[in-house]
């Protein structure tokens, strides 16, 4: 089970990042402002490390 849980963690934490990174080239095009957009970029950039760290803890410990 916690391999299950592990793996999935990971991947979410991986996904995360990707997206994160995709909003992150594409920010100059949205309309929201600036500060709105960096908050959001870093939480979830903390939240797709997080689930990384989560998915290794708990394969391996």
């Amino acid at each position: 089970m916690n391999y299950i849980i592990g793996i999935g963690a990971m991947a979410l934490g991986i996904w995360q990042l990707i997206v994160s990174k995709q909003y992150f080239d594409n920010m100059k095009k949205q309309s929201a402002p600036m500060i709105f957009s960096l908050i959001a970029v870093i939480f979830s950039m903390l939240f797709g490390a997080f689930a990384i760290v989560f998915g290794v803890l708990r394969i391996f410990h």
